[in-house]
């Protein structure tokens, strides 16, 4: 009997061990995904983002001034040169959505009033008070500094952008993800002197 008791006692003694060992492996971060492409120069990286021109993507955008701060959900159709950014939360007044083209930029909010503007940077310091660079980040949030203006760059060892500095902006790359086999990023982060943007994607659909 005592015997069988040893044995039950060391029986439950390892089944707790276990199950610690399991829990504590499944609380561990997983290691980031391997790059699409890990032998690709820079080079190569910017003819393959630069190819796309179209793409859908959903994700998660929170803005902090030295007065406010906000989050929202963000909804990003891109087709060529027009687009329609919804954001929904908080830092969206509960729904607003900006569409436009170059040359022309409309704000339409949830409680039916619309805004128009020849830029996004202007209709947006109108509107909400801050200036957020809306042009510049169609190039930042595939990983891509804007052509035709000076930047500061860093990469990582396969060759993806990890800091960009440009227009006194500073983009960091805090993470990549694998979508229709290119790399592009999965967490961002955007300051200025003025106004802080943190933005995470969840989801790239790349359209032809």
């Amino acid at each position: 009997m005592e015997k069988q008791r040893i044995l039950t006692l060391k029986r439950i003694i390892w089944i707790s061990l276990l199950t610690a060992l399991l829990t504590s492996c499944s609380n561990i971060t997983p290691p980031p995904a391997a790059p699409a492409a890990p032998k690709a120069t820079w080079e190569d990286r910017q003819i393959a983002l630069n190819r796309i021109q179209s793409w859908w993507l959903n994700g998660k955008i929170g803005v902090q001034t030295r007065q406010d701060s906000g989050s929202a959900t963000v909804d990003w159709a891109q087709n060529t040169r027009s687009y329609t950014i919804s954001l929904t939360g908080p830092l969206g007044s509960s729904g607003m959505r900006l569409s436009g083209h170059p040359g022309r930029v409309t704000l339409q909010t949830s409680d039916g009033k619309s805004y128009s503007a020849a830029s996004p940077e202007q209709l947006l310091a109108s509107r909400w008070g801050f200036h957020l660079p809306v042009s510049n980040m169609k190039y930042w949030v595939r990983g891509l500094p804007v052509p035709g203006l000076a930047s500061s760059t860093h990469f990582d060892k396969y060759g993806r952008l990890t800091a960009l500095a440009q227009q006194g902006w500073n983009v960091e790359y805090l993470g990549y993800t694998n979508a229709g086999g290119v790399d592009l990023p999965e967490r961002m982060s955007i300051t200025s002197s003025a106004l802080r943007v943190k933005i995470v994607i969840y989801q790239w659909k790349l359209r032809a």
